[in-house]
């Protein structure tokens, strides 16, 4: 399945971040996504070292016979998905669009990234449909305005 951008959410402290799949580029109505790393889907190629050892030659075989050790080269991302994208879905509503992403990070980590560079008053929708907290603009929630902390009164 074409994918139109695919954006690395980075760690936020403690949270574990991840690959989010934006397959019609919607992303950047719900967030600012300037300085936000962009991943173009192929993994690296990969070198691995294989011990020397014996094998049989053959099934049943009376003796074995030495293996040198060796590299190994191993070619990823050269097949294309055929429609199903890594991770789960994850939507992004606000009061007028409502939009699903593909997400292989933590709920936490989106979410409090989202915090900090929303563009609109938006609503996290997590991979059962659970709705979060909304999220207020970046800029209303930085100069005070909505708060999403808890406060305690006695």
């Amino acid at each position: 399945m074409k994918v139109t951008n695919i954006y690395v959410i980075p760690d936020t402290g403690t949270y574990k971040g991840g690959k989010l799949f934006d397959r019609w580029g919607n992303l950047s109505y719900f967030a600012d996504v300037t300085g936000l790393e962009e991943s173009d889907g192929d993994d690296a190629d990969s070198t691995y070292s294989v011990k020397a050892h014996t094998r049989l030659p053959y099934m049943r075989a009376k003796g074995s016979i030495n293996v040198s050790g060796h590299a190994r080269k191993v070619v990823q991302g050269v097949r294309g998905t055929k429609g199903a994208l890594p991770g789960y879905t994850v939507t992004l509503a606000d009061d007028t669009e409502k939009r699903n992403f593909q997400y292989t990070g933590t709920m936490s980590c989106l979410y409090m990234w989202l915090k900090s560079k929303a563009k609109k008053d938006v609503t996290l929708y997590g991979k059962r449909g659970t709705p979060y907290q909304e999220i207020p603009t970046a800029a209303a929630s930085q100069a005070g305005g909505l708060s999403t902390d808890v406060i305690v009164s006695r």
